[in-house]
């Protein structure tokens, strides 16, 4: 064995260790505004694509209206009422005693609605009835695209201003649903533009089923009942049925609840059950066109025509059916998909089910389809 030998160092060991422990000086300094300079990027590519769809859909808004403007509109001048209109708020009532707060909202809802009515009416004189309810439908799927947009915007320059990496990766981290979001509004967009059925239609698809199918070629009388909102009524196995939904073809909900308020004061104690259908957000992993049974309110929106119709059911206590049909957002705001086209014959034949099983004959049953009539008629 010799003494004085030495063992040798392996120069890429060196520079190995050399470059770990640089990462980790590096990692320790400029970690934090490494990952803000990564979201910033991140949300600056998917503001470009925000952008383009903002544009897209700005333009699909401004061609529809094109064709039933005035003839003496100039394109500049539709365009900056068009914009104008599209940053259009609607404020909520104070709600710190919320005693009598369903009457405010009630009333902001009308005020709100009539509003949109007066303003394409104006921006769109040539339009028919129903058209004018679609170029709603359109304006409001533009502007839920343009929001989106702007409120991207608006965080990442609040993140950059406030040099604030945390704010940046909170935004950057929720991107995918915010674009899943966006995209669902943009495609809605070229759904309202053509008048198609979407999605949440399923509802007064239903109910017109059920009345063709229980009549077959006679006709039953359509009855204006609330705004934009009509019943029918007829027998069946004993039972008279009153079939509430919103009015069509034009994209409209109506106004359910009212109806349904009206309906139960007007009769009674004859009523013996309410049977609502709608659409309802699925869970990731289940099928869209899927049927979930189960009791209560089916409907939607800011609760003023839910409250209206618990409050009238609970009074006379009447129990309420509800049949949902499991769709994603993308599902319920574009053209309607196969899958739940095909649902529609199980609807009717579980609403038949439901009132041989769940109500005697000589009663009284309301069977209400929730969702937009657009490109549905009676």
């Amino acid at each position: 064995m010799l003494l004085g030998t030495t063992q040798q160092t392996d120069p890429w060991s060196i520079i190995f260790n050399i470059l770990f422990f640089g990462l980790i000086f590096i990692s320790m300094f400029y970690g934090q505004k490494i990952q803000a300079w990564k979201a910033s990027k991140d949300i600056e590519g998917a503001l470009e694509k925000l952008k383009n769809w903002r544009d897209e859909s700005t333009q699909t808004l401004f061609s529809n209206f094109k064709d039933f403007a005035k003839d003496k509109e100039t394109d500049k001048d539709l365009k900056l009422k068009l914009e104008d209109f599209m940053t259009f708020i609607t404020i909520s009532p104070v709600d710190l005693d919320p005693y009598g707060i369903v009457p405010k909202f009630d009333h902001i809802i009308d005020v709100r609605d009539n509003r949109y009515e007066e303003e394409v009416a104006k921006l769109a004189p040539k339009a028919d009835e129903t058209k004018r309810q679609n170029l709603e439908n359109l304006l409001e799927a533009t502007m839920a695209v343009d929001y989106v947009y702007r409120l991207v915007k608006h965080y990442l320059i609040l993140g950059k201003k406030s040099k604030s990496a945390l704010l940046l990766m909170q935004i950057a981290m929720q991107l995918t649903l915010i674009m899943a979001m966006a995209k669902s509004y943009y495609n809605a967009v070229r759904a309202f533009s053509e008048g198609s059925p979407i999605g949440d239609a399923l509802g007064p698809m239903v109910v017109g089923s059920l009345v063709r199918d229980i009549n077959g070629p006679n006709e039953v009388e359509a009855v204006d009942i609330a705004k934009h909102t009509i019943y029918q009524e007829f027998d069946f196995e004993g039972r008279t049925v009153f079939v509430v939904r919103a009015k069509g073809p034009g994209g409209t909900v109506g106004k359910p609840g009212t109806a349904i308020k009206k309906l139960i004061e007007q009769h009674g104690d004859s009523v013996s059950r309410i049977i609502m259908i709608d659409a309802g957000l699925k869970l990731e992993g289940e099928k869209s066109g899927s049927i979930a049974i189960g009791v209560g309110a089916a409907i939607g929106g800011i609760g003023v025509e839910k409250f209206y119709i618990e409050e009238s059911s609970t009074g006379k206590t009447v129990p309420i059916d509800a049949l949902i049909c499991k769709e994603s957002l993308e599902d319920a705001i574009t053209t309607m998909n196969r899958s739940i086209t095909r649902s529609v014959p199980e609807f009717v034949n579980k609403i038949k089910d439901s009132i041989r099983e769940r109500t005697e004959e000589g009663s009284k049953v309301i069977v209400a389809g929730i969702g937009n009539t657009i490109g549905i008629g009676i």
